[in-house]
């Protein structure tokens, strides 16, 4: 990784923050001063500091283990790995996944080859360092030779104010697409491309982007993977889906799952033997595959509703009730049940009565999708990426 940093000029621009600005050259020096003494733990902060911390440990041959705030992560074994990142944990307990050097390198070149990114593109990095979507930005610059400018979270009138300041790429939850638009829809002259992805997209979002002269490109990717593998490709029609990147195989499994093949995926997770080279990862996600090989993400396999014998898709609600008058948010969950084995159940946000809500569902759902318990909630519980945390919002109903 070293070498990736030295090949370009020492004079550009890499890391951006409040703090100041750090050029290629400064951030080899940093890097090569860096003590490492084998594998360390760290817990990223939106800071220069930790972006040398992360860098320097790979690059000096070690790993680095990155963690948010759960303690008990470091005695973990990345058996070899130049990294290991943790997945979200939105639907149970989170798992490290182990990112070699190769992985990294194989992910950045087919991002760069996909979106037409290089050394003349300015990164917008709102995201936590301790997920894959943060961090990846890191690496991607790194090795392409871009810049990176960091915020120490999302606001979105300062997010607004630094796009409009020559960013050309960026990537962001829907969360922050949503709150975005409500504020500071744009236009953002030079933005060359806006990543959506890191959960369900709701219907109308991206319409509503490109209106506003917002570049949305869906994009899909998994922890496992080093984020992004699939790309809505730039210059297409405004569309909830995503086209695979170069290098990138995809299938669909018999049970709806997605499959991925390719050079940038994991070669297991921490405490499990390898995954044998050229076996397909197969994620807990839905989906299926257009005819051009568009890849459009339909759900989770895990959050699947088993209730009184009949198989519920949460996403398959929650995007109806999206279109209910006084919903503004919701998140459908499965909680255990004598009578049905799960009973199906809704946090929402907003103003509509559930009785008037239910009304709606009757027209346009099978009566066993429809929640039997509703719960109205200031807001959703979220993840710190922005991602509806399930986990979190059963104990709502305990």
């Amino acid at each position: 990784m070293l070498d990736w940093l030295k090949r370009h000029p020492t004079h550009r621009v890499f890391i951006e923050t409040p703090e100041g600005r750090w050029s290629f050259g400064e951030m080899v020096a940093e890097v090569e001063a860096r003590h490492v003494s084998g594998t360390e733990l760290v817990r990223p902060w939106p800071y220069f500091s930790s972006v040398v911390d992360l860098l320097a440990v790979m690059a000096k041959g070690s790993a680095v283990i990155v963690f948010d705030e759960t303690p008990d992560r470091g005695s973990v074994d990345p058996a070899g790995a130049a990294s290991v990142v943790f997945t979200s944990g939105s639907t149970g307990r989170p798992k490290g996944a182990r990112l070699t050097l190769d992985n990294w390198s194989a992910a950045a070149r087919a991002s760069m080859a996909h979106l037409g990114h290089g050394e003349g593109d300015v990164w917008l990095l709102a995201m936590p360092l301790h997920h894959v979507a943060g961090l990846s930005i890191i690496v991607r610059s790194a090795y392409a030779g871009g810049s990176v400018r960091m915020l120490p979270g999302f606001d979105p009138t300062s997010f607004a104010r630094q796009l409009r300041g020559g960013v050309t790429m960026v990537s962001v939850v829907p969360t922050m697409l949503s709150r975005l638009l409500e504020i500071e829809p744009g236009p953002y002259q030079g933005l060359k491309g806006m990543l959506v992805g890191g959960g369900p997209i709701p219907a109308g979002l991206l319409e509503r982007a490109a209106a506003a002269g917002l570049p949305v490109l869906p994009t899909y990717g998994l922890t496992e993977t080093c984020g992004q593998v699939a790309t809505l490709r730039p210059g297409s029609a405004v569309d909830n889906k995503a086209h695979p990147l170069p290098g990138v195989e995809l299938r669909i499994e018999p049970d709806g799952r997605i499959a991925v093949r390719g050079p940038m995926v994991s070669p297991g997770y921490v405490g499990e033997p390898d995954r044998v080279p050229g076996d397909w990862f197969v994620s807990g996600d839905l989906g299926r595959l257009d005819d051009d090989g568009a890849l459009r993400v339909t759900g989770r396999a895990d959050t699947v509703i088993v209730s009184g014998g009949e198989n519920i898709d949460p996403a398959v609600v929650e995007e109806t009730l999206s279109r209910v008058h006084g919903v503004e948010a919701s998140l459908v969950l499965g909680l255990p049940s004598e009578e049905w084995g799960m009973e199906v159940v809704c946090l929402y946000v907003g103003e509509a009565s559930p009785t008037r809500i239910e009304s709606y569902l009757r027209d346009r759902l099978a009566r066993f999708m429809i929640p039997k318990r509703w719960l109205r909630v200031e807001a959703l519980p979220q993840t710190p990426l922005g991602k509806p945390d399930r986990v979190a919002a059963a104990d709502f109903f305990s």
